[in-house]
């Protein structure tokens, strides 16, 4: 009698990990389609590639599914912004900030749909209830850079203040582009990163 031997080619399912990842992936793909509210469940399992009990064995309702995908979409800004960060040299702080801002603008630009549907700036999500955390990972990075500055001038503002002021600014004007203009989107955004990032210089004292 012969023994039946598995193959050790591919696993028949994939890691709960994949699988919690297939469904982030779905979800960014229908709530940039179709919004928060009329996103369904069904659907983005169905995209997924799973049935509707693995999604339970994952997130409890739509809703924590949702803020899942928030919290993956800020982390990814964050990784991004530090890798451009990283490209530069640990003595250059100033163009480490301007290499900063100007990735955060762009990658704004690159994920509009998605951004706005998680963040509520769409008539499509004027119903829901899920809004950015106060605590915001993002903003908390930008002041992590900003503290990094050597030997700063006694009139340097303080890097909370700093980080909370800059990032509004960059944040609402780029808002304001992509929504307030509909051509040369990349011809405006270079001019905005321009402004954005001599502002910052301004504020920050760099000529101190």
């Amino acid at each position: 009698m012969s023994v039946r031997r598995s193959s050790p080619g591919r696993p028949r399912t994939k890691p709960a990990e994949e699988r919690r990842a297939d469904l982030l992936d779905a979800a960014e793909s229908v709530l940039a389609e179709r919004g928060i509210d009329a996103a369904r469940i069904d659907e983005i399992t169905e995209r997924a590639g799973v049935a509707i009990g693995t999604f339970y064995l994952h997130f409890s309702s739509k809703r924590d599914l949702m803020l899942a995908v928030q919290a993956r979409f800020i982390d990814r800004l964050v990784e991004r912004q530090e890798a451009a960060v990283q490209r530069l040299p640990a003595d250059d702080w100033i163009g480490r900030v301007d290499a900063w801002l100007s990735d955060a603008v762009r990658a704004y630009v690159e994920h509009a749909e998605l951004h706005d549907v998680l963040y509520g700036h769409t008539p499509i999500n004027a119903k829901t209830e899920i809004q950015v955390s106060p605590e915001n990972a993002h903003v908390e990075a930008f002041r992590r850079l900003i503290t990094e500055r050597p030997n700063p001038p006694a009139d340097a503002p303080n890097p909370a203040m700093a980080a909370n002021l800059i990032y509004s600014a960059w944040y609402g004007a780029t808002h304001a582009l992509l929504h307030h203009e509909a051509e040369d989107i990349d011809r405006l955004a270079d001019e905005l990163i321009a402004d954005i990032t001599d502002l910052a210089h301004r504020y920050l004292r760099t000529e101190s």
